[in-house]
């Protein structure tokens, strides 16, 4: 059986990087890229000081900074990541359904 291939960029398992090489990525795993080197827990309002600059991938071809989307969550605190990407995606959905 041949092996299967994924046509990835390098990065990722196997590479010793977690997920795939900045700008690979789009939606919520775009949003935690962002977040790199963000010490938790921490503050909504230090979080967009800190780090609402960086510019997060939804799609291909649309992009929006980490401060303006962490504008629409509902969340002051956060605890991880994990918590981060949890409440973004919880917004983007509440968002969606009100179109």
């Amino acid at each position: 059986m041949m092996p299967r291939t994924t046509g990835n960029t390098g990065e990722g398992r196997g590479s010793g990087h977690k997920g795939p090489a900045k700008g690979f990525a789009f939606g919520v795993a775009s949003v935690t890229q962002a977040l790199h080197g963000a010490s938790f827990p921490i503050s909504k309002e230090d979080l967009i000081r800190q780090h609402g600059k960086e510019e997060v991938n939804w799609t291909k071809d649309s992009s929006e900074s980490l401060g303006d989307i962490l504008k629409d969550v509902d969340k002051d605190e956060f605890l991880s990541v994990a918590d981060v990407a949890s409440a973004v995606s919880e917004a983007h959905r509440e968002e969606g359904e009100e179109e």
